[in-house]
């Protein structure tokens, strides 16, 4: 695996101080954050560390200063600038990380998410930014996506943290058993082991402690993607 360092050190970015500045002000943790905002905690220390580009959505400034007591307009003007700078300095990434694959063909780096979406986009270039760490070294499916996995629901065989790549798939290649990104029709999205049984989709964590779900037809359920391979995290 290549490292990638995302960061210019030329440039400089103020959301992120701003937002742990007014944060360890009050005396939140990221976590505290972010279960008040409903934001994931790996957003916030994404965006607190200069990993991802900033919220281009207004309602989500507003959620965050509904909770740290600051002026969401004026902390929108502030991502927005930063905005411009991530992403200048994101083509530069992506131009240099840009390689040819077995075809002679350029392959783009496969971004990293910080959530699972909705559906598999066209292109990697598709996936909504705000969601998106850093990148990763190029793979052989463009369409490919790794998501940080969050909390111990399929522990031991992923751990927070770990880099899960998901390639895209068609239902009727998914086996029971097998590992896969999976979302409804009511905006649901999970990572867990799937069974079908019937016109019923079970989805199974490998710890123990979370439930069983079971979505049936009229939850609309759709496979996103399956679990191909995971980077342990360090």
């Amino acid at each position: 695996m290549t490292n990638i360092n995302t960061k210019n050190k030329t440039r400089k970015m103020q959301l992120g101080k701003k937002i742990k500045a007014l944060r360890e002000g009050l005396g939140l943790s990221q976590t505290d954050l972010a279960n008040k905002t409903g934001l994931h905690r790996s957003q916030l220390s994404s965006l607190e560390n200069e990993n991802m580009s900033p919220f281009q959505d207004f309602t989500k400034y507003k959620l965050l200063c509904n909770i740290l007591k600051a002026d969401p307009h004026k902390l929108w003007e502030i991502g927005q600038k930063d905005r411009q700078e991530w992403k200048a300095k994101e083509y530069l990434v992506k131009a240099n990380l840009l390689k040819p694959d077995i075809a002679g063909k350029l392959s783009p780096p496969i971004p990293i998410l910080s959530e699972i979406p909705s559906s598999m986009p066209e292109t990697c270039r598709d996936f909504p930014p705000e969601i998106i760490e850093a990148f990763h070294e190029p793979f052989r499916d463009p369409n490919s996506f790794f998501y940080r996995a969050e909390g111990d629901s399929m522990d031991p065989e992923i751990k927070e943290g770990d880099l899960v790549l998901i390639c895209p798939v068609s239902a009727d290649k998914v086996k029971n058993g097998d590992i896969v990104a999976i979302a409804n029709g009511k905006g649901a999205r999970q990572l867990r082991r799937v069974t079908f049984n019937g016109r019923q989709t079970i989805l199974t964590a490998d710890n123990l402690a979370y439930p069983v779900i079971v979505w049936t037809e009229q939850d609309k359920p759709k496979i996103i993607g399956r679990v191909k391979e995971i980077i342990r995290s360090r």
